[in-house]
């Protein structure tokens, strides 16, 4: 029992990066911007599409190290982290038409496909920290199937906290809507302002 104590810890630590690795502001603006669409009504479905794209990322990434042994091109993060700033962007633009469109035409009820959930979190998993939280500590274990073990259970944090963050903001844009409308709305557009100004922060820093 002694003996599996590192191994153990090892891939508790992948599961606990996977958790504070989803509250990553850019990881937060582009979801809560996305559910804050529809006021919240399928925040947690599109939290788990961003999820399970994010994961789909980071499991390429860990197939070429781990198993293929390929080596990440130099300048692949910083391209998807600049994909991630325009994203964020236009998440937050899309964002503020579709509050609009709801003024004009007094709906309630605007619903953005879940493929843009997944779409978003695909590049997000290219960028950033993710391959280096999940996929060079991994290349590191004498296994390539516990490296990939490792990389799921990172995958199933970050999903799992994601789930939360989008439950949270289900319930929160709900409520706020019950109590009144114009509340709502101006969730709505904070979280659309955040998303944009992330992203335009993002893009001056790179």
């Amino acid at each position: 029992m002694t003996d599996m104590l590192p191994l153990l810890s090892f891939l508790v630590l992948g599961f606990s990066a996977g958790v504070i690795h989803a509250f990553d502001a850019d990881h937060i603006a582009a979801v809560s911007g996305i559910g804050g669409q529809d006021g919240g009504r399928h925040s947690f479905r599109f939290a788990l599409h961003w999820g399970f794209g994010h994961g789909l990322a980071v499991i390429a990434v860990a197939t070429m190290v781990l198993v293929a042994g390929t080596a990440i091109p130099t300048g692949f993060s910083a391209y998807a982290e600049e994909a991630v700033a325009w994203m964020l962007i236009a998440i937050g633009v899309m964002t503020f038409l579709h509050l609009w469109h709801q003024h004009q035409h007094n709906v309630h009820r605007s619903r953005p496909h879940s493929y843009n959930a997944t779409l978003v979190g695909l590049v997000h998993g290219s960028a950033g920290s993710a391959p280096l939280l999940a996929v060079i500590p991994a290349a590191g274990m004498a296994s390539p199937a516990l490296g990939m073990l490792h990389v799921l259970l990172f995958n199933a944090g970050l999903i799992m906290a994601m789930a939360g963050v989008g439950a949270v903001l289900r319930c929160g844009l709900y409520a706020a809507g019950r109590y009144h409308r114009a509340l709502q709305l101006s969730l709505q557009s904070a979280l659309a302002a955040f998303a944009t100004g992330l992203g335009v922060f993002l893009l001056s820093a790179h």
